[in-house]
């Protein structure tokens, strides 16, 4: 086939997928970058959970007496030398084996006479008793006293740290529970998911230019192979919906991950088209607490699947650095980022895009759940009853109205058992039944309700079967994203 570049057509055909090919590097350059900063995140909150369960298990009576009975350097050389040394050992080896952790745990204990660190009990299986910890005591000590502490990584800092007291019964800090991790780890993992997304864009665009380019000839033929021209572009835009649907699901949290953070789950996904403008999402800040939320974007199919992995992009990246704000300040925020990114400052055309979203942060510590919502609410199954907590009349996104955007957080105390629906409003807008009419909220309610007995995974079956018999054989009007969950 001649290939010639000065035609019309190439030219176009060449500079959108170039735009799509820099557009493609944009994004997983971004998404990488907020996926390393997660997992950095994630680590201390891993490593800080670790010093203070371990600071409150261990008894201060076997670090005083320990610190009595054995005032020189190096006085302990093996671990089952001394029955309360060998327990600490034990404790500390067992915690750094389950979780993983490269380097040993060490109790700590400050030594004023010498004023030095000095390390007392550490998992490795050499004692280092008494010895000077070879650690950056300029980070330790002006926090030893506090009640935990995380020690995030910085430029040319190695490692991520953190450490928990251990008290007496009158208060006094005996010592600290002392953690570290590589960030190398972080990065590997950062870098094994960014090496994933790469191989995966280099297959799609691999394909799609191979798909383009092989047809030109045929786009370039006389009016008698129209016809063919029209099904072959057709089946090209098909493939790539299909590996775009790919990329989005690769995106989105796996349904699995709820199973693993609450009691029972349920995650109902049926998008319009192979992609979808609706995605469910959820983050583990640590053991107690996550957030999760369901997302409505403007419009379905591809340009909804666009708008979607912005506003995913952007939690991802948002969340984590805000993890200590409420879901109504967290929305804020999102409002403003996705406002720059798209460029909607003013009255620009296209600039009303934006996302309806509901977010619930879960504090099991504290049996709290904190709910914010833009044009979206919460079903909260309280004790065998339903409550309906709406979320603000207005977006996340959007140039039409003020930029500086408020919600409200909404508190809500929950006992074991309750259940909570996030939803995008695909479901309760679909038309069916007898007389064709909306499904409503009230409809969805009553089968909340009437089930609720039932576990969430047969709820939800009983949820698309109820859907699908009103829809009939009408046209699925919206996509729909339904998550349920027990707290």
């Amino acid at each position: 086939m001649e290939f010639r570049p000065k035609h019309t057509k190439h030219k176009v055909l060449l500079a959108v997928y170039g735009a799509l090919f820099l557009l493609c590097i944009g994004v997983i350059a971004f998404v990488h970058q907020g996926e390393q900063r997660a997992r950095q995140v994630q680590g201390l909150s891993q490593l800080e959970s670790i010093t203070a369960t371990l600071s409150e298990q261990i008894p201060h009576g076997h670090i005083t007496a320990l610190m009595e009975r054995y005032d020189g350097r190096g006085m302990i050389f093996k671990n089952t030398q001394d029955a309360w040394y060998y327990v600490l050992h034990e404790r500390l080896r067992k915690a750094a084996e389950r979780n993983g952790l490269e380097a040993p745990l060490e109790i700590l204990v400050h030594d004023t006479m010498k004023q030095e660190l000095q390390v007392l009990v550490t998992s490795a299986e050499t004692p280092r008793f008494r010895d000077p910890w070879n650690g950056d005591e300029a980070l330790i000590l002006p926090h030893y006293e506090a009640e935990g502490h995380t020690i995030p990584s910085a430029n040319g800092r190695p490692e991520l740290m953190a450490f928990g007291s251990i008290r007496d019964v009158d208060g006094h800090v005996l010592g600290i529970v002392f953690a570290r991790r590589s960030t190398a780890t972080v990065v590997a993992a950062a870098q094994t998911s960014l090496f994933r997304n790469i191989a995966i864009a280099l297959v799609v665009f691999g394909l799609v230019g191979f798909l383009l380019f092989r047809y030109i000839g045929r786009w370039l033929n006389a009016d008698e192979a129209a016809h063919d021209q029209v099904k072959a572009r057709n089946a090209d835009m098909t493939d790539g919906m299909a590996y775009a649907a790919k990329i989005q699901r690769a995106l989105v949290p796996s349904a699995l991950i709820y199973d693993e953070l609450f009691a029972d789950s349920f995650v109902i996904d049926r998008p319009k088209d192979l992609v979808s403008g609706d995605f469910h999402w959820v983050l583990r800040i640590d053991d107690d607490t996550c957030f999760v939320a369901a997302a409505d974007c403007t419009g379905h199919g591809m340009p909804g699947a666009m708008m979607a992995t912005v506003g995913c992009s952007l939690l991802n990246e948002i969340v984590p650095q805000h993890a200590e704000k409420d879901p109504a300040e967290i929305l804020r925020i999102l409002h403003a980022r996705m406002v720059a990114a798209l460029h909607q400052q003013g009255k620009e055309r296209g600039a009303g895009d934006g996302m309806d979203v509901a977010l619930c942060r879960v504090d099991r510590r504290q049996s709290e759940i904190l709910f914010a919502g833009a044009y979206r609410p919460l079903y909260w199954l309280h004790q065998g009853q339903l409550s309906i907590i709406n979320g603000d009349r207005r977006p996340v996104g959007g140039g039409h109205q003020t930029e500086d955007r408020h919600f409200t957080t909404h508190r809500l105390a929950y006992t074991a058992g309750d259940r909570i629906y996030l939803f995008s409003d695909g479901y309760v807008d679909q038309f069916g039944g007898p007389e064709r009419k909306r499904f409503m909220t009230s409809r969805l309610a009553d089968l909340l309700v009437k089930h609720q007995q039932l576990p969430l995974k047969e709820q939800a079956v009983l949820l698309d079967r109820a859907f699908l018999d009103w829809k009939g054989a009408g046209e699925q009007m919206d996509d729909i994203c339904m998550l349920g969950l027990a707290v």
